[in-house]
């Protein structure tokens, strides 16, 4: 069965799909979505589990290393860059900005930016809907009472 995709994750994709292609080049790229469609794993399903992904993509990674394709990094120092990269982009997209330091929890910083997408841009937003606080109780403004 497949979910319907809401305007965040849609982003989310492309910007994953964007990133990895400009990185890995396109065939690779392919082809790792290949194995994922082999282990029963949909691209739609990357938004709702990211780690699933990434850590696919560390052990694809892992194994190339082998063949030294990747001579100075390993693959879980590559896919850790694609992530920050990754989240870089989807933040500059939706006009945060991201200077965080270290290394970071991909699946939290998601959850992060999807709170402040669906904040900024959700299109269930209606005017003239939100709720005021008065003395500690919430009134909203259309409800006859002041």
């Amino acid at each position: 069965m497949v979910k319907a995709l809401n305007e965040f994750d849609e982003v989310l994709l492309r910007v994953i799909d964007e990133t990895l292609r400009y990185s890995l080049g396109d065939r690779t790229v392919e082809i790792f979505y290949e194995y994922l469609r082999r282990r029963g794993f949909m691209l739609s399903n990357i938004p709702q589990n990211p780690d699933f992904f990434f850590e696919e993509l560390r052990k694809v990674l892992e194994f190339e290393d082998l063949g030294m394709r990747f001579r100075r990094v390993s693959g879980i120092g590559i896919v850790s860059i694609l992530e920050r990269a990754i989240i870089e982009i989807l933040c500059r997209k939706i006009g945060l900005e991201f200077d965080e330091k270290g290394p970071i929890d991909f699946s939290e910083w998601v959850e992060k930016v999807r709170e402040v997408y669906n904040t900024r841009f959700s299109k269930s937003k209606v005017p003239g809907t939100e709720v005021r606080m008065v003395y500690g109780k919430s009134k909203h403004p259309n409800s006859g009472r002041r």
